[in-house]
């Protein structure tokens, strides 16, 4: 009799998209490749109007209670990120993510609407990452430049996606999300790697804890974003159920499958550390 507790659909999907990412990364390089020759200057648009529009923003809303009404709705889908993030991923999915979301809109603070310093932050982030991929032995160095090439991809859809919100809010908020997530993700599995837990396990267990955030905070957003903007209609609701489904798929598709070439088995324990619970004695 097997004793060993089966996989549920959620384990197995992720098991296949390991079993699949070398697909994935084909993929990436490519779409990613066409957006940047076909779309670079509205990818970059992206970030440029994003920065000016935050700054501007930040200008208009003076005082504590100003920015709450200015934007509480965004405020509470982070707040609730962050929680789900204590839950599932414990203080260091939690503080990971609350300091992800932070650093991006500090990023785009400093960004300050300058064009030509789009493509040296880009540049910058992903040489720091690849240079941690090579030489540092800490999880957030495994996530660092598979986010940059995927977040690539990320900035190529939103430049096309049909929405009837300024493309630069749909792409900020969602791409403090998706930091936020994987900075998340990384603490969580390098956790249970230092448990002495395999790779392709802390992998997909980190991803199974993840889901729930994700598409609880995602679909937070996108109601902040969309039916905050405007009244609702039919294809308003397509439009943000299509962004819903984009970004919990790129999330799943293209950061957890591309992030597993990383180096994580070096963060691995020699041993493995197994939690026994005492029975209570009735």
């Amino acid at each position: 009799m097997d004793l060993r507790e089966k996989p549920g659909k959620v384990q197995k999907i992720l098991e296949l998209l390991l079993r699949l990412r070398l697909i994935f990364v084909l993929l990436l390089a490519f779409v990613a490749v066409f957006f940047t020759a076909t779309h670079w200057q509205e990818m970059v648009s992206l970030p440029v109007a994003a920065s000016e529009s935050l700054g501007m923003w930040l200008a208009d809303h003076s005082g504590l209670g100003a920015l709450w009404q200015g934007s509480q709705y965004l405020a509470v889908a982070a707040v609730a990120l962050v929680v789900l993030l204590f839950v599932f991923g414990g203080v260091r999915g939690g503080v990971s993510g609350l300091l992800g979301m932070a650093a991006f809109v500090f990023a785009l603070l400093v960004l300050g609407g300058a064009e030509s310093m789009v493509l040296v932050f880009l540049g910058v982030f992903a040489f720091v990452g690849l240079v941690l991929l090579l030489f540092a032995k800490i999880g957030v160095a495994c996530i660092l430049f598979p986010f940059a090439c995927c977040w690539i991809l990320w900035t190529g859809v939103m430049t096309v996606f049909p929405q009837p919100l300024p493309p630069y809010t749909v792409w900020a908020a969602f791409s403090a999300l998706g930091f936020a997530l994987a900075l998340a993700f990384s603490l969580v599995s390098s956790k249970m790697l230092a448990d002495g837990t395999p790779q392709a396990g802390s992998l997909i267990r980190s991803g199974k804890k993840m889901l729930l955030p994700a598409a609880v905070s995602s679909l937070l957003v996108v109601s902040a974003l969309f039916v905050d903007g405007g009244s609702l209609t039919g294809i308003r609701v397509v439009q943000a159920v299509g962004v819903w489904i984009s970004f919990v798929l790129w999330f799943y598709l293209f950061i957890i499958p591309v992030s597993s070439f990383a180096p994580w088995e070096r963060l691995r324990s020699k041993e493995r550390k197994v939690k026994l619970k005492e029975k209570k004695k009735k």
